[in-house]
């Protein structure tokens, strides 16, 4: 049997209210690569990510919203947003505790890595907001068409 997570808003947050998707990955040693499917509505995306990973071994079922955003100013104002809110837990449940296996401090700091930094072009520019409208509509419709029985 595998596992599933499923993020779980508050029930009167909008996030219900979002397009849901399912990533299927290896858990318990499997090797091979996550995949994300959806969109869907919340209900049938657990209920798919129960279906398949709980009648799997080695597989790991993550559901979560799509978030709607159109720049990177949204994402970016989203982040914050998140960080702040974590900010607040980690305020009301105290410091962090840390990390411990078996009772032993476990030090998490790999110090220097060989990490290759991406380089960014200097030129480059994010989609506009109707830029990303569009683009979605194209995806959607794709997306209907790859699964409508009737199209050839």
């Amino acid at each position: 049997m595998g596992g599933v997570i499923i993020y779980e808003p508050d029930e009167d947050s909008a996030v219900l209210e979002f397009p849901w998707v399912v990533t299927f990955e290896p858990s318990g040693g499997e090797e091979w690569d996550s995949f994300v499917c959806g969109p869907y509505e919340r209900a049938h995306a657990v209920a798919l990510a129960e279906a398949v990973a709980l009648a799997e071994d080695g597989m790991l079922a993550v559901v979560e919203p799509m978030m709607p955003v159109l720049s990177a100013d949204e994402v970016l104002a989203t982040i914050d947003e998140l960080r702040e809110a974590e900010e607040e837990i980690e305020e009301l449940d105290g410091p962090l505790v840390e990390p411990k296996v078996n009772g032993t401090h476990v030090d998490l700091d790999l110090g220097e890595t060989d990490l290759v930094e991406e380089e960014i072009a200097d030129d480059f520019e994010p989609p506009t907001p109707e830029e990303v409208r569009a683009g979605m509509e194209r995806t959607f419709r794709r997306l209907l068409a790859a699964t409508d029985p009737t199209t050839p």
